[in-house]
């Protein structure tokens, strides 16, 4: 591959997607749009042209054409139209407050037109039929006309005058000319008298083409307009239509309301058995785990005793805290030799009483030492009472700390107790909740029991009150009366439609006529045209022929026409291919069309296979992103698009499909969105240039230049355009408007290709050209 291939098989620069184009393509929408009015302003002069070339055609189409059509429809019988009203009421009356099972009609559109299709349904028509004894009337049953042989078909009464005026034989041949087309036309019409069922059928359907039921889409009424020779019969017919309307939806409504009734009986005994069980389902587990009712709070005893409990360990601990920190405080001064210090032999009346008492003999033993010597008796008696008086004081102190410290103990010993009750009732109430629990469970599921079956038997109540009530919603507002004056024929309008649609009839056939002989049929016709050769005509063949591969006989006729398609084919090739005037052959090839359907993507297949044949290195590149063929045409599914490739989503390696040896294959898959983006972009000009570093040839099968302007940039980078034009089909005007798009960016126009010939057919015009020769070799087939 050529270095300028990028990374993974990707285009370099494809990310900006950079305009290529030139500032001429830019300036030629305006161009054209400034056109606009002077091509439509030359149409409608072409047409009035037109018109007044055939105008004695013309003339004459329309008078016979009015002049026929009023005569049939004047001779047709008269027809009364009678209306009938019915109001369709979407707000419903409710009695006692009770809500119907049917729906009240919304305001909706559709629901409106629901209801009229029920008003003309053939349901509805049945019951008309019954009651107003229809199938006894001939109007309406064909096959009491059959019975009587009553025969006035309206083409008898049309062609009555023309026959009487013809001579004899002229005469006869008319009259079998008319009985045969009238048996054609009253083939249906004549149905066994003796089948009561068939009579019934075909009753309705006459009934049902005679009424016409509609809304204006702006209000709940619907109108009924019934159609019959007897004024007072058509208006019986509407007024027993809007009544049948009116009976049906009564009937709809009871036998819904009783169908309701019936479910909701079911439903109601069902309900009921399921609130007997969810009640016997707590009776018994209630027995079983022997629980009583709960407090309105929702707690029981054992939660209560936790509660208790735990407010007592809060005050043991309080109590232990403070007993250990009298304890430890005790500690402290006793070590400090400081016991004095402790408040609670601070407050010991005793300990205070025995301090006192050795402070009296602490001074009477001052006293007696000022008088007498140490070893005084009353002074050996003194201090022999004052230790006595300490030891009984350090007793008191040691008596404190042990109390001290039994108060320790005991307050451990009840905050022990305490948990341990605790943790016992936090195990009871564990299996009191799990019990809890289920119970709740059987209550919340008998509530709903109960409350469903109090509102099945609320509504099994009102629906049992408006079980024989009627249709609340809907009444005959206007019945119908008997018109005065028939809705048809009128000679006004007769005469208006005869000329009206004889009118448009002669001027449709006149232009196209003109439009049938506006195509190009010959290569003269196309370089008048055009101003460049024409390059070739290829004759016509099926799309699934068009291929070089299908195994025929060599002397079989499909053979000879698909030889002859191969020749021109290898014309167009020759002729595409000549060296231009600086001696280079074109290397790029361009083929397009004005609009879909003239074969450019079969011509641009198989002139690549034809170009592949010769031994050159040729690639097909499928640069129609609207509606791309190339792929289905050559019978593979490809693995991508070429926009892919132009976003870089996929490698050029990976999409080419290599068809023959010297032949590969870019094709696209789906239509791609912003296909003019991506067709004038950097990356489509760089795929272009390296196709021709690689290749010998590139063929470019491209979008109609009059649908879009991809071709129009493509032209920019290829050598030379092929223009396909479909023989005797596409008209002159379109061919001449996509040259003129071409010529507007200076394209280089090549030549021009007439596609699809009929060479039976072109042979007849006397054309002494290739496709005469081809035809005399190879007859084509008729199409």
């Amino acid at each position: 591959m050529n270095s300028s291939i990028g990374k993974g098989g990707t285009l370099p620069g494809h990310e900006a997607h950079a305009s290529v184009l030139p500032d001429s393509l830019l300036q030629s929408g305006a161009a054209e749009s400034s056109d606009v009015r002077s091509r439509q302003e030359a149409t409608v002069f072409a047409s009035l042209a037109v018109l007044w070339r055939r105008k004695l055609l013309l003339l004459t189409i329309i008078l016979l054409g009015t002049a026929t059509i009023t005569y049939v429809m004047q001779s047709l019988k008269p027809m009364y139209r009678a209306t009938a009203m019915v109001q369709l009421d979407s707000r419903r009356v409710e009695l006692a407050e009770f809500k119907s099972v049917v729906s009240n009609l919304t305001p909706e559109a559709p629901a409106v037109r629901s209801e009229v299709s029920i008003v003309g349904s053939r349901a509805l028509a049945e019951r008309v039929v019954e009651k107003l004894r229809l199938i006894n009337d001939p109007e309406f049953n064909p096959t009491l006309k059959a019975a009587d042989g009553a025969d006035d078909h309206w083409l008898k009464r049309v062609t009555k005058a023309g026959v009487g005026a013809l001579p004899p034989e002229g005469n006869d041949v008319l009259r079998q000319i008319v009985q045969q087309a009238t048996a054609l036309f009253r083939a249906e019409e004549s149905p066994n008298a003796g089948d009561p069922n068939q009579a019934r059928l075909l009753t309705i359907d006459t009934l049902l083409r005679r009424i016409e039921a509609r809304n204006d889409d702006r209000s709940f009424t619907i109108i009924i307009e019934a159609s019959s020779v007897d004024p007072a019969k058509a208006a019986a017919i509407a007024n027993a239509f809007g009544q049948a309307y009116l009976d049906y939806r009564t009937e709809m409504n009871r036998d819904l309301t009783e169908r309701v009734n019936q479910w909701l009986g079911g439903r109601l005994i069902e309900a009921r058995e399921a609130v007997r069980g969810a009640e016997e389902a707590i009776r018994s587990f209630r027995k079983e785990n022997s629980l009583l009712e709960l407090p309105p709070d929702g707690r029981n005893m054992v939660q209560q005793q936790m509660n208790e409990l735990a407010t007592q360990l809060t005050a043991a601990q309080a109590q232990k805290a403070a007993a250990e920190a009298r304890v430890r405080q005790a500690r402290e001064q006793t070590a400090a030799n400081n016991a004095a210090a402790i408040p609670e032999v601070l407050a010991s009346p005793l300990i205070q009483k025995l301090r006192e008492a050795e402070a009296m003999l602490e001074r009477r033993l001052a006293e007696l030492q000022q008088v007498y010597g140490d070893k005084h008796q009353d002074i050996v008696n003194l201090r022999r009472g004052i230790g006595e008086l300490k030891a009984r004081i350090r007793d008191e102190v040691g008596k404190i700390q042990k109390g001290l410290d039994a108060d320790l103990e005991v307050a451990r010993i009840r905050e022990a107790t305490l948990l341990k009750s605790i943790a016992e009732l936090q195990e009871q109430q564990k299996g009191i909740e799990a019990t809890g629990i289920q119970l709740r469970d059987l209550e919340r599921a008998a509530d709903a029991h109960r409350t469903l079956y109090r509102s099945l038997a609320e509504r099994y109540e009102q629906t049992m009150a408006l079980k024989n009530t009627g249709a609340l919603d809907a009444h005959l507002s206007a019945p119908a009366l008997p018109p005065i004056r028939p809705a048809f024929p009128q000679f006004r309008m007769s005469l208006g439609v005869g000329l009206v649609g004889s009118t448009a009839l002669a001027v449709a056939l006149v232009l196209l006529l003109e439009r049938l002989s506006s195509g190009l049929r010959t290569p003269s016709q196309v370089e008048r045209a055009t101003g460049v050769p024409c390059l070739g005509m290829v004759p016509s063949l099926p799309r699934n022929e068009a291929t070089w591969n299908l195994p025929l006989h060599p002397d079989s006729r499909r053979a000879r026409e698909i030889g002859a398609f191969r020749e021109a084919i290898q014309t167009v090739r020759t002729m595409a291919c000549m060296p231009r005037k600086r001696g280079t052959p074109p290397k790029v090839l361009l083929v397009t069309s004005s609009i879909p359907k003239e074969g450019k993507s079969v011509l641009a297949a198989n002139l690549a296979r034809s170009l592949a044949g010769l031994g050159l290195n040729t690639l097909l590149i499928d640069a129609d992103f609207r509606r791309p063929s190339i792929a289905k045409l050559l019978g593979y599914q490809p693995q991508g698009s070429v926009a892919d490739l132009l976003d870089g989503r996929v490698g050029i390696d990976d999409l080419i499909h290599q068809e023959t040896t010297n032949l590969g294959v870019l094709g696209n898959a789906v239509g791609t969105p912003d296909a003019h983006d991506r067709i004038s972009s950097q990356a489509m000009s760089d795929l272009i240039q390296w196709a021709r570093h690689n290749y010998d040839v590139v063929v470019i099968d491209s979008a109609p230049v009059m649908l879009f302007s991809d071709a129009l940039a493509l032209s920019f980078l290829a050598d030379s355009v092929i223009y396909v034009v479909r023989w005797q089909h596409t008209p002159l005007d379109t061919v001449t408007a996509g040259f003129n798009k071409l010529k507007s960016v200076d394209s280089a126009v090549g030549g021009v290709v007439l596609s699809r010939v009929v060479a039976s057919k072109h042979v007849k015009y006397g054309h002494k050209d290739d496709t005469y020769y081809y035809a005399l070799h190879a007859p084509a087939r008729h199409s």
